[in-house]
C-alpha cells in the first residue's frame, strides 16, 4: 500500500507565481539551515530525515517559474495544462482555452512553444484540429498530449459545451504539433464519456494509457443533462499497445466506489515500479479527502475490480506521478484534503511505500489563499534533474514550473 512517511512536516517556502514575462530563479526557504536543524533535534527527527530536509532547502535555490498566460475576460479560460518536450527540444504546451469557465461551448484547444526552455512563450493560439466545432463538437478540450519520437497524438473530448454528446478523439501531428490529422474517434466503449490521460513507456517498449471512462445506467436511462451526471460511475483502467500506438487492446474497469450514484472525476496517473507492477493514482472526489490506488502485478494486463484509499491528502484535485528510475517516484499534487492548495512535490524512494522528501512549490495562488491551484502536468528532464510541468492558477494563470529534484539512486 501507499503511505506517506510521517517523519518529516511540508514546508511552505515559496513565494507566489509570476507576473507576466517574468522568468524567476526562486529563493531558497526562509528558514535558516541551523534554525531547521534545531527544531529537528529538538522533535526527534532521524538523520534520514534532517538529510531530506538539507537537500529540500538545497533544491529549492534551483526552483525556477514564469508565466505563460493571463487570461482576460471574456477568453480567460485556463484549464487541463500538459507541458510536453518535442524531440527537437521544443517545450509545447496544450490546454483548454477559451470562454470563462469550463465546460463552456467556447472552450476549444490551445497551444504554445518555447524554445528556450521555458523562459519565453509564443503567443497562445488555437490548436487548429481539423474537426468542425459546431453542434456535439462545438467545444473542445485536451486531456493527454503523448510525444512519441516520429509523432505527437493529442488526445481530446467534445461536447455541445455541457457536456452532451460527450465523445473522445485521437489525432496525429508529424510537424511539431502544428498540424494535424482528421481526428478519429478512440474505439469501442471509450469513444463515449471517456478521457484519455497520461501515457507511461514502460521499460520493454510498450505504451499505456490510462482512461477514465463514464458507464450507462442499469435501467439503461439516458443521463440528465447535468455537470454532474455526467460524470456518474467512473471506470479506470488502461489501454496498451505493443506496437508503438498501432493497435491497442483495453485492461480494467476498476470502480472507486460501490455508490452508483457517486460523481466525480478520476483523473488517474501510472508509474511502473522496478519490479514490473503498474502502479496508478486516482483522484477521488468526496471520498475521504485522499487519493486512491489501484496495481496491476502483470504489467498492465489485469486490475482489481476496486481501488483502495492511501493517506495522501487530496482535495478531489488531478495529481501526477513520474517515474525516476528504479524504484524512485514523483508526485506533485494538493496535499490539503479540503483545498487545492499549496502546490508540492514529494519523492519517494522505495516504490511509492513511503514519501520521505516533501516539499510546498507554491504556497498559494497569485490571486490569495482562497485562489486554487490545478493540473500540475509535465515531464521530467533527460537527465533527470529537473520535474518540469505547467499548472493552472485560479483558472486564468498558465504557469510554468521547474522544479529541482533530489540526487536519485541509479535505475
Amino acid at each position: 500500500m501507499i503511505f506517506p512517511a510521517k517523519s518529516l512536516s511540508e514546508i511552505p517556502i515559496q513565494p507566489k507565481t509570476p507576473a507576466a514575462g517574468e522568468f524567476r530563479f526562486l529563493p531558497a526557504t526562509i528558514v535558516t539551515r541551523s534554525i531547521f536543524l534545531l527544531f529537528l533535534c529538538a522533535t526527534g527527527v532521524t538523520a534520514g530525515a534532517a538529510d531530506h530536509a538539507r537537500q529540500v532547502t538545497e533544491d529549492a535555490r534551483h526552483d525556477r517559474t514564469t508565466l505563460i498566460f493571463d487570461g482576460q475576460k471574456p477568453n480567460s479560460m485556463v484549464c487541463d495544462t500538459a507541458l510536453r518536450e518535442l524531440p527537437d527540444g521544443t517545450w509545447v504546451m496544450v490546454m483548454r482555452g477559451g470562454g470563462d469557465h469550463e465546460p463552456a461551448p467556447e472552450n476549444h484547444v490551445t497551444i504554445t512553444y518555447s524554445r528556450d526552455q521555458g523562459k519565453t512563450w509564443t503567443p497562445m493560439a488555437p490548436a487548429k484540429l481539423p474537426l468542425e466545432r459546431t453542434g456535439l463538437q462545438l467545444a473542445q478540450s485536451p486531456s493527454e498530449l503523448m510525444v512519441l519520437r516520429d509523432r505527437a497524438v493529442l488526445y481530446f473530448s467534445t461536447h455541445d459545451g455541457h457536456r452532451a454528446g460527450w465523445k473522445s478523439w485521437l489525432s496525429e501531428s508529424t510537424d511539431g504539433c502544428r498540424t494535424w490529422s482528421v481526428p478519429q474517434l478512440v474505439p469501442g466503449r471509450l469513444q463515449n464519456k471517456t478521457y484519455v490521460r497520461n501515457h507511461i513507456v514502460t521499460r520493454d517498449g510498450r505504451i499505456l494509457l490510462p482512461f477514465q471512462h463514464h458507464v450507462a445506467r442499469r435501467d439503461g436511462q439516458p443521463e440528465p443533462n447535468t455537470r454532474t451526471d455526467a460524470v456518474r460511475r467512473s471506470r479506470n483502467g488502461v489501454l496498451i499497445s505493443s506496437d508503438r500506438g498501432r493497435t491497442w487492446s483495453e485492461h480494467g474497469n476498476i470502480k472507486l466506489t460501490d455508490d452508483e450514484d457517486h460523481s466525480g472525476f478520476a483523473e488517474n496517473n501510472l508509474v511502473e515500479l522496478s519490479d514490473g507492477r503498474i502502479a496508478m493514482i486516482i483522484r477521488a472526489d468526496r471520498l475521504g479527502g485522499v487519493l486512491y490506488y489501484a496495481e496491476s502485478r502483470d504489467g498492465g494486463r489485469t486490475w482489481p475490480e476496486q481501488a483502495r484509499k492511501t493517506d495522501i491528502p487530496n482535495p478531489g484535485s488531478k495529481a501526477t506521478i513520474y517515474g525516476l528510475g528504479g524504484d524512485s517516484v514523483a508526485l506533485v499534487h494538493n496535499p490539503n484534503p479540503k483545498h487545492r492548495s499549496p502546490l508540492a512535490l514529494w519523492v519517494s524512494f522505495d516504490g511509492m511505500k513511503t514519501w520521505p522528501y516533501r516539499r510546498v512549490l507554491v504556497k498559494e495562488s497569485s490571486d490569495g489563499p482562497q485562489g486554487r491551484m490545478n493540473y500540475p502536468d509535465g515531464f521530467v528532464s533527460r537527465d533527470r534533474t529537473y520535474l518540469h510541468f505547467a499548472f493552472d492558477d485560479n483558472r486564468h494563470r498558465a504557469v510554468y514550473y521547474g522544479a529541482k529534484l533530489p540526487p536519485l539512486a541509479a535505475p
